[in-house]
């Protein structure tokens, strides 16, 4: 029966070790349980706030389209309530709107709006299809699949349609695209001869290809027994069906048949279709999984179909994974895990040296009760957070910060044990000497972190599961210290330690020696620092001005996201609207050359290849891309952007090429606004097109700045139609000319099949060779409404002018993009922005007055989202204060606190110097965990000096004393933090690279907050009162005149 006369929670624990124990039973056994049920992500999950509109008005031209279709799209969207940005595009055949929905909004709801006011337009051309209004819900990627061998198209296409097929029976499979280069199409090539030889249009093949192909009801027929259903099937489905329909009955009873009059083609639409793999034609499937499903899951399901299937596939003919996520998952996964372990080994023995080793033991058991305690508490639907990047990243920087309060309770009990003796009275008075202040401490770092949990815009998800997964960690490490280790304790025996023991003669070396430099270094510097104190703080303020100098100055970069090598590089070429397929083909096979060229010229030089695949396609008539897929980032002799730099040297001339894209880093991939961007808005197409290219030109100017690209598209010849007075004496329109010479080179479309599941267009043009140049439409025979042939020059003028392929518009207005990439070797993208859009456009602008100007794309999401950072960091602070003064119970000692914050900051700062690194947003969360740390050290300090001075010690003695007492434990709880984080700081592997800025951080932060914990804060302690005793001595005296002068109206 314990004889304890401690009470409390604390207190209650300590007596009760089998309560401890099945709470911290709990917890582990509940963690782990947890932890093998929660999803592995690569990413944290998000909803997208895109919502798209797209309609097809084939044929059509695009100020058509932004006329008929786009314009009265921006209309219909006037007023309605959460939409943020409305982009819209233009193009030949088909308009593009882009919605992005406002923060607080529900996307769902949004899009129901968004599809009622699209339904209510009445006013769309004939022709046009219905629009497809939709919200593409998160999505994760998992892997791409390349099905390649000695067959054809058409032999690929039909193997890969089965393979899609069978991959989407298998469970778990929903989400699978198939890419598989151009579509079917049954084109139906009419001879214009035939044509006037039988009196046939256009239109009448089309009604006898809709008439007599066609599966159709009958009725019913009534009879005793029941309905009778009765249906005509004739659908036609292959081209040789088709050639057998009737078109007419000429007048000695012959049937003329659609073979009679034209060639029937059943193959794939018009189009150049290229895609290889390695060399060999291929096709490329991408597998997706829901927000729900676990990634490894999914691929391993599809892996195990691919290993058996290949077995039955034709000889050379494979499909195979050339891009799996999950490996890199899996390899990410890993490093962070391995650094993990390696950190809590230097750690534990970290606090082995200069603890005792079970003291130590049980200090260290907070990290996997705090880690298991996160993970119970991951899942729930307040949080939500899985496996991915993000929260092993949030592991990865609260490793050495978990047990900060541990270390504090356990160097508490430590010092009360050696001078008291053990006890369990001992231990609960131990633990209860710092446990008002270490609470508050952890709750400050805690609120530090809240503000990541409310984030938003497109890093949202990312700071969400960072900022959920570390409060989680420190509410356990709460937990832990408070209840579960007091009673480990009070239950560990005073044993005699074994001096013979070497582990035992080196810690009790260390331990004298950190005792001999507490006496016998620190006492006197810090009494002499004391006695010098504005000195110190001048000093101290001098070396924050140079930190801040060196940001300010360049010495120290900041890049809001930081490059991360790509594992596979790719190669986007935009030719200009003029070139063929042809053309374009030839540019994507010089790339491949230089790429295959500078593989062989690495291979020359280190003995070993970058490349393992490489994928060349063709994505439309002026479009390319040509993908690398690297070797394993072990074996590579370079790095990403060391190769893309060679490709960039060595890059041919390459004419007709509008623009060329190598993306390299998995930051960047797939958006085309750069590291920088800048919006021009204008009614004045000339205007908008002469500042952007001035803007081009002065960004080409800049250093560190290149890939500078704008959104016009290049100048395209257009033929104009004007209608000769003729037309009008034949009855004629100018609708009437424009449908038939869109008959005759973009055909008509008379029918659309399904078939094997596949939707076919059945097509009707003139052959290819009546329609391939400018001078053919000459040719052209318009049909007068009384059945008279005349050729197109004779009722119309023909006038070749500039058109244009896309219009792009935003918020209802014309725009134009120019973005360029940034060297951030060489310049900073903040900077460069900032430049252009404060000093160059404001100048350049005032010669068009017609153009607006803004900062636009990623570099405006990055600043607001650096802003957004700046506000949440103002509200932490905030809160912070608030938990300082409560235990403090002052309003003037939380600001003595807070103002070592940006001293903390130094130490990030030097951090980045000293390994050559460019600070980023990640960086950020270093900086506030030191800001959690620093504020962590201070409180217990203060709270130490306070409760010296309660019993009535001198100040200068007290803040001496103070300094004296909390020695060991800042100096372990930096050590810590620095020893655990050294694993992902030395780490190699270019799966680390984006978070060790965010190590560098805070683990040099740590180590400059553990100097200004034991020198500046005593120094700031006693000025502070210095300045109090000004005050109490300024009050007296006033308080001293205003008696006398009372006393002397007394007299008087």
């Amino acid at each position: 029966m314990s004889t304890s006369t401690e009470k409390g929670l604390i207190a209650w624990f300590a007596r009760n070790p089998v309560a401890a124990n099945l709470l911290m039973i709990f917890i582990l056994v509940g963690g782990i349980l947890t932890a093998f049920s929660i999803r592995k992500q690569m990413f944290p999950q998000f909803e997208s706030p895109w919502l798209s509109i797209q309609a097809v008005y084939p044929g059509a031209a695009p100020q058509e389209v932004e006329e008929g279709i786009t314009i009265k799209v921006e209309e219909s969207m006037e007023g309605l309530e959460g939409i943020k940005r409305l982009i819209t595009y233009s193009n030949r055949g088909f308009s593009q709107t882009w919605i992005q929905v406002q923060e607080g909004y529900n996307p769902q709801e949004v899009l129901d709006e968004v599809k009622m006011q699209v339904d209510s337009i009445s006013s769309f051309p004939i022709g046009m299809e219905r629009p497809i209004v939709r919200y593409d819900k998160f999505e994760q990627e998992v892997m791409w699949m390349s099905l390649s061998g000695s067959l054809s198209n058409a032999e690929l296409k039909e193997l890969g349609n089965t393979l899609h097929d069978e991959m989407l029976a298998l469970p778990g499979v929903n989400l699978l695209s198939f890419f598989s280069g151009l579509n079917y199409e049954i084109g139906i090539e009419v001879s214009p001869d035939k044509l006037r030889e039988y009196g046939l249009t256009f239109r009448d093949i089309s009604s006898a290809v809709r008439a007599f192909s066609a599966n159709m009801s009958a009725g019913q027929i009534r009879s005793d027994n029941g309905y009778i259903s009765m249906r005509v099937e004739n659908q036609a489905y292959r081209g040789h069906e088709f050639e057998n329909l009737p078109l007419k009955t000429i007048e000695d009873g012959a049937q003329i048949f659609l073979r009679d009059v034209a060639v029937v083609k059943d193959g794939f639409e018009e189009g150049l279709q290229f895609s290889k793999y390695n060399g060999k034609n291929s096709l490329t499937f991408e597998l997706r999984a829901s927000k729900d499903q676990d990634i490894t899951k999914v691929a391993d399901t599809v892996k195990r179909y691919l290993a058996e299937r290949n077995k039955t596939l034709p000889a050379d003919v494979q499909i195979e994974p050339f891009i799996d996520l999950t490996y890199y998952l899996d390899g990410r996964l890993n490093m962070m895990i391995e650094n993990m372990i390696w950190g809590g080994i230097l750690v534990m023995l970290m606090l082995a040296l200069f603890l005792r080793v079970r003291l130590a033991f049980w200090v260290m058991m907070g990290l996997p009760v705090s880690f298991l305690g996160a993970f119970l508490f991951m899942p729930m639907g307040f949080l939500d957070v899985t496996i991915n990047l993000a929260s092993l990243f949030a592991f990865i920087l609260v490793l050495g910060i978990v047990v900060d309060d541990a270390i504090v309770v356990g160097e508490s009990v430590h010092a009360e044990i050696e001078k008291k003796g053990h006890s369990l009275d001992n231990v609960v008075r131990g633990v209860k000497r710092v446990a008002i202040p270490a609470t508050f401490g952890v709750l400050t770092t805690v609120a530090a972190f809240l503000p990541q949990t409310l984030a938003t815009g497109p890093a949202a998800a990312f700071s969400k599961a960072i900022g959920g997964v570390i409060i989680l960690c420190l509410i356990f490490s709460l937990v832990e210290s408070k209840l579960i280790l007091p009673a480990h304790l009070a239950a560990m025996k005073d044993k005699p330690s074994n001096p013979k023991n070497p582990f035992h003669r080196l810690r009790e070396i260390l331990d004298g020696g950190l005792k001999n430099f507490i006496e016998n270094l620190y006492r006197p510097f810090i009494e002499r620092c004391i006695h010098y104190r504005y000195t110190v703080i001048v000093g101290f303020l001098t070396v924050l001005i140079v930190a801040a100098g060196m940001f300010a100055g360049g010495l120290v970069k900041f890049v809001a996201n930081p490059k991360i090598p790509h594992d596979f590089p790719q190669v986007r070429i935009e030719m200009n609207l003029s070139s063929s397929e042809t053309a374009t083909l030839e540019t994507a096979q010089k790339v491949e050359a230089l790429i295959l060229e500078v593989d062989k010229q690495i291979e020359a030089k280190y003995g070993q290849k970058m490349v393992r695949d490489l994928s060349v396609s063709l994505r439309g008539r002026t479009n390319a891309q040509i993908m690398a897929i690297l070797v394993e980032p072990d074996l590579r002799p370079i790095d990403t952007f060391a190769l893309s730099a060679m490709w960039r040297e060595q890059m041919p001339p390459l004419p007709g090429v509008k623009t060329l894209n190598i993306e390299d880093s998995i930051m960047n991939g797939g958006r085309d606004d750069g590291d920088i961007s800048f919006r021009l808005e204008g009614k004045n197409k000339d205007e908008l097109k002469e500042v952007a290219e001035q803007l081009k030109a002065k960004l080409n100017s800049m250093a560190g700045v290149g890939d500078v690209n704008d959104s016009m598209q290049s100048a395209t010849d257009e033929v104009q139609l004007e209608l000769k007075p003729l037309a009008y004496s034949m009855g004629l329109t100018l609708a009437d000319v424009a449908s038939q010479v869109n008959f005759s080179y973009y055909g008509l479309e008379a029918q659309r099949i399904l078939r094997e599941g596949e939707e076919i267009k059945v097509m009707i043009r003139y052959p290819k060779e009546s329609r391939n140049s400018i001078s053919d439409i000459q040719n052209v025979r318009i049909i007068t409404p009384a059945g008279a042939e005349v050729p197109l020059v004779e009722v119309a003028k023909i006038n070749l002018v500039d058109g244009v392929s896309r219009i792009r518009r935003e918020n209802a207005k014309r725009t134009i993009n120019v973005w360029a990439a940034v060297d951030t070797n060489q310049a900073e993208p903040f900077k460069i922005a900032k430049e252009i859009r404060d000093e160059y456009l404001p100048s350049l602008l005032k010669n068009y007055p017609g153009v607006q100007s803004n900062v636009a794309g990623r570099i405006q999401e990055e600043m607001d989202s650096v802003a957004e950072q700046i506000r949440d960091f103002a509200l932490s602070m905030m809160i912070i204060f608030a938990l300082l003064a409560i235990p403090l119970r002052s309003y003037s000692q939380p600001i003595l606190i807070m103002s070592v914050i940006p001293f903390g900051v130094v130490g990030a700062v030097f951090g980045h110097v000293v390994m050559g690194m460019t600070m980023s947003s990640l960086s950020f969360f270093g900086i506030i965990a030191v800001a959690g740390v620093v504020v962590n050290d201070s409180l217990v300090m203060v709270d130490f000096v306070n409760k010296a001075r309660e019993e009535g010690i001198a100040l200068k003695q007290a803040v001496v004393e103070a300094g004296c007492k909390r020695f060991r434990a800042i100096l372990l709880t930096s050590l810590t933090t620095f020893i655990g984080l050294v694993p992902i700081i030395t780490e190699t592997s270019l799966q680390a690279q984006i978070v060790i800025p965010m190590a560098v951080s805070l683990a040099f932060g740590v180590l400059f907050a553990t100097v200004i914990t034991l020198i500046l804060i005593p120094c700031q302690y006693v000025v502070l009162e210095d300045i109090k005793g000004l005050f109490r001595k300024k009050n007296k005296q006033i308080k001293n005149t205003v008696n006398a002068n009372l006393e002397n109206s007394l007299n008087n």
